[in-house]
């Protein structure tokens, strides 16, 4: 059972008020992890695991309104295959992905969150962790919000009240339960940020689905914009949960970022250009490095992301040195096989040579990317009950299950 109550109808109300704020608060219960001294903590023990993505288990309800109805829900089936595999935890959607989709909290924020409990509990009936994402898509909130990208570098915007408000009610109603591992802002954000040229009019443009229906100037937000953002969302939940970990959720700096955000153009970075970039896109109060790495094609080389000319070894062990110096253990929220890859002894090849360097570099969380997805079928990712990638369960399995046995 969901350890927290639900909020009371009268906070629920309040949320959609400009300006409503939640008063601060200690949990209950012990946070089932926590990051000291750079490293990842739980039941008092270092801990260091690799668990799945499960993007889309909690939003499948919110994008086909019609399949809540269904018993039992698409997801219980596939936490029960994650129990069963001895995956530890998965990161999710916890929240819709076009504006749209977002409908239900706006109008009915009581169904929203009991949709959420159910999944909560489900998870938690398993001992399975969830590292929920609030604000997946860059560019959902300020849609909805009629607003331009850019408002979420404006701290007085509606786009960003939005995410305060949502942010307290998500915190405030799971923050004492046990399935909470941390809690994360958006997906890849950073991607989006400092291109210069002209306007894609047509970037992220799906009227049906709530979005607006041109792309601006506006909409081409600096990485400034994204990390005043996270820092807001990691202030927020730090006055209502002291402990979980806070992660933004974003992929490695493109391999021009320090130049781009300042007018360069794409030019290459240095290594310490380039580093810079990746720690300040973490910024305080966030206490993890979020990466996203994806293997590289035959060649060996990375293509627009992370340093030129810099192998996999190479680019993770420079990660981990530099995450190391500022104290915050690295997350690796999502990782897998090179795009398309269609020889399968490649695709376990490369998921093997993930796992090595996890371990040799002492990460302390890593996330493969993706569990029953079938839309990333065709980029070879989705591992699922029976199809060619179901391999990735086996070697996760038995990567955890060294890593919890005690050396002699």
């Amino acid at each position: 059972m969901i350890h927290s109550r639900l909020l009371p109808s009268i906070l629920l109300a309040a949320l959609m008020l400009p300006g409503a704020e939640s008063e601060s608060a200690t949990p209950a219960s012990p946070a089932p992890l926590e990051v000291r001294d750079g490293v990842f903590m739980r039941n008092g023990k270092k801990y260091r695991g690799v668990g799945v993505n499960y993007f889309d288990g909690f939003q499948r309800l919110l994008e086909h309104p019609d399949k809540q109805k269904v018993e039992p829900p698409e997801y219980v089936a596939g936490l029960s295959y994650l129990k069963k595999r001895n995956i530890p935890f998965i990161r999710f959607a916890a929240c819709g992905f076009y504006p749209i989709e977002w409908r239900l909290f706006r109008d009915n924020p009581e169904r929203h969150f009991a949709l959420l409990d159910r999944f909560v509990a489900e998870a938690e009936s398993r001992e399975i962790g969830l590292i929920p994402d609030l604000f997946w898509a860059y560019f959902a909130i300020p849609d909805l919000m009629a607003e331009p990208i850019s408002a979420w570098g404006m701290k007085e915007s509606k786009t960003r009240a939005f995410m305060r408000r949502y942010t307290e009610a998500f915190v405030l109603r799971y923050r004492n339960s046990p399935a909470i591992w941390a809690w994360e802002f958006g997906n890849e954000y950073s991607s989006e940020a400092d291109l210069p040229g002209p306007v894609k009019a047509d970037r992220w443009v799906v009227p049906g689905r709530g979005t607006a229906k041109l792309r601006t100037r506006a909409d081409q937000p600096g990485s400034s914009d994204f990390i005043d953002a996270f820092k807001d969302f990691a202030e927020t939940i730090r006055r209502l949960d002291p402990c979980r970990p806070i992660m933004t959720g974003d992929t490695l700096p493109r391999s021009s970022a320090w130049n781009l955000a300042r007018g360069n153009g794409w030019k290459p970075d240095t290594r310490e250009q380039w580093s810079q970039v990746m720690l300040q896109a973490n910024p305080e109060p966030v206490d993890t490095v979020s990466i996203h790495l994806y293997h590289p094609h035959r060649d060996g080389q990375f293509s627009g992301y992370g340093p030129a000319q810099t192998s996999l070894a190479d680019l993770i062990a420079l990660i981990v040195e530099k995450a190391r110096i500022v104290k915050k253990p690295v997350w690796l929220g999502e990782f897998g096989q090179a795009m398309g890859e269609t020889d399968l002894a490649q695709r376990r090849a490369q998921v093997d040579a993930f796992l090595r360097l996890i371990e040799k570099e002492k990460i302390g969380l890593a996330a493969y990317w993706v569990f029953d997805s079938p839309n990333q079928d065709v980029a070879v990712w989705n591992a699922a009950p029976g199809n060619p990638n179901e391999f990735v369960f086996d070697k996760i399995e038995a990567f955890n299950r060294r890593l919890a046995t005690p050396t002699k």
